[in-house]
């Protein structure tokens, strides 16, 4: 390779680079205000997704235009090369931003002893037919709080909605079986934990977990926890005002005893 042809492919990356982090700085914004906003990247993984998805768009694009100019090709060449890239790059950026669309967040919904971590990709496309009309649609912005409505022993469907729940669907998954968070005020206040049994799982963490507490406002009398499943990760846990009650925050603890 000559100097010549170098400095002009080089002078072309860079522009294109510059371009491509441009893009991507724009749709980060999206990314992480709107679909992934905090903490809910770091809980499931979006920010990894994320950095994957611009590594591989922001370096492939460039270093394909480094290859392909060559200062002795016509505009028409050059134009068709850059045209093609500019194709591809866009249509790997397209695929990789519709997979973050499916996994983003959009339900932190409430069972018995958890809060679960609910995407579009988490349920089957025939699940959501038996939505209720009184849950919130998944959004742009999320995720939105729900909770799920769980079988008792006088239901006439008790022994169906135990025996999916036994076979790996409980109803956090069966959007027929959701309904609005203010429904489950009275079983969330009896269920919610007290801090004093986070402090005890997580001694080593005291200084975080007061931090977190203070950051809620919440009166601490009036805080208290429980675990939440991402997949089959319990790795975090959800601060609660049981007053009211309303998620105030999250921290990135086990909410079970190792």
């Amino acid at each position: 390779m000559n100097f010549e042809r170098f400095k002009f492919a080089s002078r072309a990356m860079l522009w294109h680079l510059l371009v491509s982090l441009c893009v991507a700085a724009l749709v980060s914004l999206v990314v992480f205000i709107f679909w992934y906003p905090a903490p809910y990247a770091s809980m499931v993984g979006g920010g990894l997704l994320f950095a994957i998805l611009v590594g591989v768009d922001v370096v492939c694009g460039p270093l394909l235009t480094f290859v392909v100019f060559n200062p002795v090709k016509s505009r028409r060449e050059l134009v068709i090369d850059l045209g093609v890239i500019a194709i591809i790059q866009c249509a790997a950026l397209g695929y990789g931003l519709q997979t973050m669309w499916h996994a983003r967040p959009v339900y932190l919904a409430y069972e018995l002893d958890r809060f679960y971590v609910i995407s579009p990709s988490t349920l089957e496309p025939q699940a959501w037919a038996g939505m209720p009309t009184d849950v919130p649609r998944p959004g742009w912005t999320g995720p939105h709080l729900l909770a799920t409505r769980v079988a008792k022993e006088t239901d006439s469907d008790y022994a169906d909605q135990l025996q999916l729940s036994l076979t790996g669907l409980p109803p956090v998954f069966r959007p027929d079986r959701w309904i609005p968070f203010q429904q489950s005020t009275t079983d969330l206040k009896a269920r919610a934990l007290p801090m004093v049994e986070l402090y005890a799982l997580h001694p080593d963490n005291r200084t975080m977990i007061e931090s977190a507490e203070q950051a809620t406002g919440v009166a601490k009398e009036n805080i208290r926890w429980l675990p939440v499943q991402v997949k089959d990760r319990l790795d975090w846990v959800v601060l609660l005002d049981i007053a009211t009650p309303a998620v105030k925050g999250f921290l990135p603890l086990s909410g079970v005893k190792e």
